[in-house]
């Protein structure tokens, strides 16, 4: 295993010049890349993570570029090798001390296709700033590449353990309440923050937007195309879009209607919750039943906002935004000299399609949030389900991270049906959470079936 540090190359990151230094990284980009068990083995992210990590050799690399020659235009990378130690978390970034191995220089690329693929880099392909960590040998990777292999012998190093965890488990409808009053009773702020609750039928599902799923490789599979799928709805299904108002209420219908977005769904009713967790039978490769999940998130009011806000069409209208404008955007930047930039000048135009009146005063901050969004009560389901929804924004720092601004409590859901039964004489079922007739009738039709 090692670490793949890819960077843009900029004195930010003197990793690329210096052969011994200190440097930082944005949080919001580690761990991209890397496959699904080993994340789920270093998340939350804690200093027993951090330890692992510091213990794998590292291959620092600058993202792709261009030049003239003779021979026409050529792209490179320049690649190097060494140890990373003193990790630490620092606000939004991991700060780490380094030290150069090998410096193979400035490494010219014949086929950034094979590049992509022996490093697993998936869509961004070699123009993508992140950190991941790799289940490979060093040696074996730097071989495949061309590149000399390295003089010392480099250890192989196992998977990193599994996290001893947190998890609260339930088989009743009792018991859960037991757990949610029981927060609420340890909880001293009220007036400082707000809960609610996310149920998902498979307790390996994770707590991000459909937008942000990867593939069991650590590669997203939407992201590097949302404003693609954005626009080609709104071009192909324009009618749909008329009466709304607000860049939200189009991601919300998108949603409803299966689009991957930024916008994933939450309720303040904790049984909604739980009917969710209870929803779907899944079982492991043994055929074995996984547990169900709720999740209780914690955030502070000031991350609470409404439809019409405009931190959430700041974020909201990041939709349209191409990648590598979304890329551009430096929120490390002054408000002014980020106001004035040009990725910020084309979100500001998006903004004031929606909102005429809007000026070029953003926070760079804001757009890096996750907020609480208490969406306009544009269907049926999202009154019954008491819904709301979480928005995620550029670079946005996980729940999962243990690091972010929304505080995460996980409950696993075992004994599925008996639940279900139980939801039921509190009126929570399928044709409640889902109301229409066609759900209804086969609620009905489920209450006289005589195997019930």
């Amino acid at each position: 295993m090692f670490n793949f540090i890819m960077s843009v190359e900029s004195p930010t990151w003197n990793m690329h010049y210096d052969m011994h230094g200190s440097s930082s990284f944005p949080l919001s980009r580690f761990l991209e890349s890397t496959q699904t068990d080993i994340t789920n083995r270093l998340y939350p992210i804690t200093e027993n993570s951090l330890s692992f990590v510091e213990n794998l050799p590292a291959l620092f690399m600058t993202e792709m570029e261009s030049e003239l020659s003779e021979e026409g235009t050529k792209n490179f990378v320049k690649v190097r090798v060494g140890k990373i130690f003193n990790l630490k978390i620092e606000d939004r970034d991991i700060t780490f001390s380094f030290e150069i191995e090998n410096d193979f220089g400035k490494v010219y690329i014949e086929s950034a296709k094979t590049y992509e693929k022996i490093l697993g880099t998936g869509s961004f392909g070699l123009h993508r700033t992140h950190w991941s960590v790799k289940d490979k040998g060093l040696s074996d990777v730097l071989n495949e590449l061309g590149l000399e292999e390295l003089k010392s012998n480099l250890e192989i190093i196992p998977p990193p353990p599994v996290q001893t965890s947190n998890t609260i488990f339930v088989d009743s409808v009792e018991s859960f309440l037991s757990i949610v009053f029981s927060t609420q009773e340890d909880d001293n702020n009220d007036d400082l923050f707000e809960v609610f609750y996310r149920g998902h039928s498979n307790s390996n599902y994770k707590l991000e937007p459909s937008l942000f799923r990867k593939n069991r490789d650590g590669i997203y599979r939407y992201l590097s195309n949302e404003d693609k799928m954005t626009r080609e709805l709104l071009t192909v299904q324009a009618a749909e879009f008329l009466s709304d108002k607000y860049m939200l209420d189009k991601l919300v219908r998108m949603q409803h209607y299966g689009l991957p977005t930024r916008l994933l769904d939450v309720t303040s009713n904790p049984l909604v919750a739980l009917y969710f967790a209870c929803s779907e039978e899944h079982k492991d490769k043994d055929g074995c039943d996984i547990d169900g999940q709720v999740i209780i998130l914690r955030t502070g009011k000031e991350n609470i906002k409404f439809f019409d806000s405009d931190t959430v069409s700041c974020i909201s209208n990041l939709a349209l935004l191409s990648t590598p404008m979304k890329d551009a955007l430096n929120t490390a930047m002054l408000p002014n000299e980020f106001n004035e930039s040009p990725p910020c000048f084309q979100l500001v135009h998006l903004i004031k399609d929606e909102k005429s009146y809007f000026e070029n005063k953003i926070n760079p901050n804001d757009i890096e949030k996750i907020l609480l969004v208490k969406g306009r009560i544009l269907n049926d389901r999202i009154s019954s389900q008491s819904g709301s929804f979480l928005i995620f924004g550029h670079n946005s720092i996980l729940p999962e991270t243990g690091l972010s601004n929304i505080a995460i409590q996980k409950i696993n859901i075992r004994n599925k049906e008996v639940i279900l039964k139980q939801l039921n004489k509190l009126n929570i079922n399928e044709s409640t959470v889902y109301p229409g007739i066609e759900k209804a009738a086969k609620e009905i039709a489920k209450k006289y079936d005589e195997k019930y």
